[in-house]
């Protein structure tokens, strides 16, 4: 009888043991608690925009707090691979972030991963590479954030047209009455590539430029040096202005003139990074266009708090920052 209340005795202590671990348990904060979970897709870490980007929005990732609590990221690289982003994506889906950040290789590619998160009901910020507008129907919990690719195209056609409209005795080197250029374009049927190129024909189109080449150049500095290489020599050397897609390129041409030691001409780039800036203000590259990474960056984090919160009603589906000009004073 004895050794039979034992035992009772003994199974009654071990079970109040239990007890308590879990309620002990209950009471720790979990790890997967502990922080918002955010999983970033960059197309490629090599483009110096997007490093200024990462660079920011880490800067305030690290200092962000929700509900006392921390966020922490993931970076994926693609290297400008496509084969390489998907396999990434998928990798994220599986990891079930709570909200995912995604730059895309190629924003046709859109759905496929839009349609896995949303079965996930991951909420996704596209940004910085747009998609097409029907892609952005699949969910409510899609969003792009981004600069307005066609206005920062137009802008470089205003800041040309009122060169050509002040100084066109100074810049008409050849003395046949238009603005000569070569147009130097990122991927060939990149939505963004499209559109600058469309917004800059259409706001330089009172002056009719003449534009003498079009060559691609995949977004990067010394892939533009060595397609405008291959150029005829007379067109370099008589070019009157150079208007690229972004500064990666703006600087690739101006590598060429340099390491040539031929004129430089007009060069007009897009996103005013560090580098184009100071060549800017030392006179040596006319102007770009600022695309406002920082206003980028500061919507997005205000998005992601209010999707964490449940509260998007008030952000729109598609936000632009408003571009503006640099040129040389």
């Amino acid at each position: 009888m004895k050794r039979r209340l034992f035992s009772y005795n003994f199974i009654l202590i071990v079970l109040l043991f239990v007890l308590m671990g879990i309620i002990i348990m209950g009471n720790i904060p979990q790890k997967e608690n502990e922080f918002i979970h955010v999983g970033i897709a960059v197309y490629n870490m090599d483009d110096i925009y997007m490093q200024n980007y990462m660079e920011q929005l880490q800067d305030r990732l690290d200092r962000y707090d929700y509900s006392e609590k921390k966020v922490l990221y993931e970076i994926l690289d693609a290297e400008g691979d496509l084969n390489r982003q998907q396999k990434q994506l998928q990798y994220m889906c599986s990891q079930k972030f709570d909200v995912l950040l995604i730059n895309l290789v190629q924003p046709t590619s859109a759905a496929g991963i839009l349609n896995e998160a949303v079965d996930l009901n991951i909420p996704v910020i596209l940004f910085n590479r747009e998609i097409e507008a029907k892609d952005l129907t699949i969910s409510d919990d899609i969003w792009y954030v981004g600069t307005d690719a066609k206005a920062a195209g137009a802008m470089q056609g205003d800041m040309l047209t009122k060169l050509w409209t002040e100084q066109n005795a100074e810049v008409d080197h050849n003395k046949n009455g238009k603005l000569d250029y070569v147009l130097v374009e990122g991927e060939e049927t990149h939505f963004d590539a499209i559109r600058r190129t469309n917004g800059f024909l259409e706001s330089s189109s009172d002056i009719n430029p003449n534009q003498l080449e079009n060559i691609s150049a995949d977004w990067r500095r010394v892939l533009a040096y060595d397609e405008f290489s291959k150029l005829d020599k007379e067109i370099i050397e008589n070019v009157e202005a150079v208007v690229c897609h972004n500064d990666d390129m703006a600087l690739g041409i101006y590598d060429y003139y340099k390491a040539n030691q031929i004129e430089i001409p007009i060069i007009l780039g897009i996103n005013n990074n560090s580098e184009m800036n100071e060549k800017i203000k030392a006179g040596e590259i006319y102007g770009t266009v600022d695309n406002d990474i920082e206003g980028q960056v500061t919507y997005m984090c205000n998005l992601l708090d209010s999707i964490l919160q449940e509260q998007t009603k008030d952000f729109e589906k598609v936000w632009y920052t408003k571009p503006h000009a640099v040129i040389q004073q």
